[in-house]
């Protein structure tokens, strides 16, 4: 009788255990569609594979700059994958035109080229900040690879420095300081390809083994953790005064608010903003409101970076219009994923938005949502 009644609680606890995970990842979550009738997807000139998982916004100009990419190697971290192309692209996307222009590279000096994360700084010169993926002795590297915008032609991109170093086990997201500082997030501990029970255990139990690292140089570049046991760090996004950093905790569902200290760069954490989602990407706009992407279903999203044509995956984006005094945000979009899969960033530029996502090609291009 004893044994029976300790069996039937294991399994009321592993139910229980099952049914709130399940929760947590959204996978019974009712989507009603919201936005997606003033929307429309443009794909990049010859972009039909290429998907943006994420890009910056020059407000002055309404310019967009992200890279683009036939993801699939991601979940795998297969870039020896035969049917994956070596190099993605870059463009720039004028706002209010809605066109796309693709950007020469000048003096890159590598084979592969796969952009993730991008941030835009604006100084003396205008450089692009890119978590990129390429292929040394076979061997996949993360790295941050710094560009600078040819102020005598705008449609190139001319390459600065490569930064590779220890701490960046899988680079995401970077937010520029200055031409010598940046931070960078790094969503994983445990690569698939290195480890995959690892990767399933840090992934699905929300391990809190991510990281924040700031990078600066003087004579090299040195990089050190200033943040440490983020479950899943991703996006990361500064007000215009630098003096707040949002960071992506993509399984906590929230956005982390920290204060930031000139002297040292050095990190306070303040408090957080919390979304009934996955987070994904963060971009501030030109009224310091944070308009952030993510992913409403967890199962959803996963069977859709596996096959993005067989699985669609929902999408949602939200904005919060005082995120310095209210945590309180409107949602902007709402979808299943109909015209694009897997949301991953959101951006505003006065009445539009723009979206992009995981693997699906293209951005969609929304009006009037607020």
């Amino acid at each position: 009788m004893l044994k029976s009644i300790v069996l039937l609680s294991c399994l009321v606890l592993i139910l229980a255990f099952i049914g709130k995970y399940m929760i947590d990842f959204g996978v019974f979550r009712h989507i009603e569609t919201k936005g997606l009738d003033k929307c429309r997807l443009i794909v990049a000139p010859d972009g039909d594979d290429l998907a943006f998982e994420d890009f910056a916004i020059d407000y002055q100009k309404g310019i967009a700059y992200m890279g683009g990419d036939d993801r699939r190697w991601f979940h795998t971290f297969n870039l020896l994958n035969q049917n994956i192309k070596k190099q993605g692209k870059f463009f720039s996307f004028d706002i209010e035109s809605e066109t796309f222009n693709q950007l020469n590279l000048i003096n890159y000096p590598y084979e592969h080229l796969h952009p993730l994360g991008i941030d835009l700084l604006i100084g003396r010169k205008k450089q692009l900040f890119i978590t990129n993926y390429r292929v040394d002795n076979e061997e996949i590297i993360g790295a941050v690879d710094i560009f600078e915008i040819d102020s005598s032609n705008e449609n190139q991109l001319i390459w600065i420095d490569s930064v590779v170093h220890p701490l960046f086990t899988v680079p995401d997201d970077v937010l520029a300081i200055d031409d010598k500082t940046f931070y960078v997030t790094n969503i994983y501990r445990h690569r698939k390809d290195k480890s995959n029970l690892m990767h399933t255990i840090e992934v699905f139990s929300k391990r809190p083994w991510s990281n924040l690292l700031l990078c600066s140089k003087t004579n090299e570049w040195q990089c050190s953790i200033v943040v440490d046991s983020i479950a899943l760090a991703n996006g990361i996004g500064c007000s215009f005064d630098f003096k707040t950093i949002y960071v992506a905790a993509t399984a906590e569902k929230r956005i982390r608010v920290y204060e930031r200290h000139y002297e040292n760069n050095s990190l306070t954490y303040i408090r957080s903003l919390y979304v009934p989602f996955l987070v994904d990407n963060i971009i501030l706009n030109e009224r310091d409101q944070i308009i952030v992407a993510g992913h409403p279903n967890a199962l959803f999203y996963v069977l859709h970076a596996n096959n993005r044509q067989q699985h669609r995956a929902p999408s949602e984006v939200v904005i919060f219009l005082d995120p310095r005094s209210n945590s309180t945000f409107e949602n902007l979009l709402l979808t299943n994923g109909e015209l694009l899969s897997a949301s991953t960033v959101g951006g505003t530029y006065k009445q539009k938005l723009l979206v992009g996502g995981f693997a699906d090609p293209g951005i969609l291009l929304c009006q009037d949502l607020m």
